[in-house]
């Protein structure tokens, strides 16, 4: 996985690259080879789409760059934990187009599959992976007669538990004192 600040700086350069109509592709596959598999098949329906596109440009740009992620996501072997994002497109610009195809390894895990075509790369959620750090999230502990829970929550995702204890406390009643007569006559 990324780390945060190079995932800033990735981010900032996706940022920066901007298409022509809806050439600029966005995939988003959770950590899972179900969601890779599902992701594939949608990607292939989508360059078989593509062909209908009027304008020969786009239609030519558009599955230039879903065969390049299709081609991508067939090569996969080894589904990564927190899952991966591929952004591909031609930057259009001043002066000859560029071809972009950009992996992406975020530090926490996607949470659900994204497929976005647009003028520019959709990077919502690695930027909000980006923000969320630790000097974001919140601890909390439980704590009842049975033991404690520490745990962690950040903005994205669910609870992180770092640590948890268990005790043993004594009941609490004894049998003594002034109730001793009433436990000897409960036992006979």
């Amino acid at each position: 996985p990324m780390q945060t600040t190079s995932l800033r700086r990735t981010l900032k350069r996706l940022a920066a690259i901007h298409g022509c109509g809806t050439t600029m592709v966005s995939v988003y596959v959770p950590g899972k080879m179900t969601a890779l598999a599902r992701m594939t098949k949608k990607i292939a329906d989508e360059v078989g789409i593509a062909a209908n596109i009027k304008s020969r440009l786009t239609r030519q740009r558009v599955s230039s760059a879903l065969s390049s992620i299709l081609q991508r996501l067939r090569s996969v072997r080894h589904m990564p934990e927190n899952g991966f994002a591929i952004f591909c497109g031609a930057e259009s610009g001043k002066e000859k187009e560029k071809k972009i195809l950009q992996v992406v390894y975020p530090p926490q895990p996607v949470l659900s599959p994204v497929y976005s075509c647009g003028a520019e790369f959709f990077l919502e959620p690695l930027q909000k992976m980006a923000v969320s750090d630790f000097r974001d999230s919140v601890g909390f502990a439980i704590v009842s007669g049975e033991g404690t829970l520490f745990a962690a929550l950040t903005g994205h995702g669910s609870p992180t538990t770092l640590k948890t204890t268990s005790v043993r406390l004594p009941k609490k009643h004894s049998k003594g004192g002034q109730s001793a007569p009433r436990f000897q006559h409960e036992r006979i």
